[in-house]
């Protein structure tokens, strides 16, 4: 959950509200002061109404701060559950939870400075742009993979999930390379299925797009773009980034959307709300 919430936050900071951003950018700041807060004591630092504060609230997710304190005291539990209280010579360590999400803090930070980097730009017009989208992920991404391609979906039409499956790479080889974009993601796990591929799809003229957070596995002529994410000194950031960049990807699609795209967003939404009910 506390993933969610940065990613939230992270999110509305790039795309909300001139209110929104505000706050979003209080709270990624203030994270450990948010168990002590109220609705009431935010706006009045921000000099907005407790009304503004508890529309964010409802749209991250939350009917009132102490669902996000309840969310923050789990992670603390969690991330303090195997931590010893004192270090050698009777010292206390420094809260766990604070480095949870310093750590988490600074994977989303690494992501979003990638998207001001020049590449990023003609990444997202490459994929807003081709006539039709291939993922292809690494095992270990599979549940974020699926993830993007849905979402990839309500941004627009012919997108096409190859998964990890090489049997279903043949599916690339139907389509005109002059229009197709192939976009990889690796994040860990076995390298060679989706080197190959990728090495087969440039011959036969497809361009390809890279998404990893080991871009040092990947020489400069294994892919045509490569959105690269430095290696996290922590090596559990790595997915976190992979995410984050993936959501700021979205985030990017959708504010870029055409009128045609934006219908389909609209249609998709009333989709979900039907059947949902």
């Amino acid at each position: 959950m506390v993933e969610k919430l940065l990613l939230n936050l992270t999110r509305a900071m790039k795309a909300g509200t001139p209110s929104e951003r505000k706050i979003a950018k209080y709270l990624i700041e203030h994270l450990d002061e948010l168990p002590f807060e109220t609705a009431q004591t935010l706006a009045a630092k921000l000099s907005l109404s407790p009304m503004t504060v508890g529309r964010f609230l409802r749209s991250l997710g939350y009917r009132q701060f102490s669902d996000i304190r309840a969310d923050l005291r789990h992670a603390e539990e969690a991330a303090g559950a195997d931590q010893p209280a004192t270090a050698e010579g009777g010292e206390r360590h420094s809260n766990p939870f604070s480095q949870l999400l310093s750590q988490q803090i600074q994977a989303i930070q690494t992501a979003f400075d990638m998207t001001t980097q020049s590449i990023w730009r003609v990444a997202m017009n490459e994929i807003a742009t081709a006539g039709d989208v291939f993922l292809a992920t690494s095992p270990e991404s599979l549940d974020a993979g699926r993830h993007f391609y849905g979402r990839l979906l309500e941004s627009r039409g012919r997108i096409h999930y190859l998964g990890s499956d090489s049997a279903a790479y043949v599916a690339l080889w139907d389509f005109d390379p002059a229009q197709a974009l192939l976009v990889i993601m690796d994040c860990g796990g076995s390298l060679s299925p989706l080197q190959r591929l990728s090495a087969m799809a440039r011959k036969s003229g497809y361009r390809t797009l890279l998404i990893t957070t080991r871009f040092y596995e990947w020489g400069p002529e294994s892919v045509d773009l490569s959105l690269a994410m430095p290696q996290a000194q922590n090596g559990g950031q790595g997915l976190l980034q992979l995410v984050s960049l993936l959501e700021f990807t979205l985030c990017a699609l959708s504010t870029g959307a055409d009128d045609a795209g934006r219908t389909r967003a609209r249609n998709i939404a009333a989709l979900k709300r039907s059947l949902r009910s």
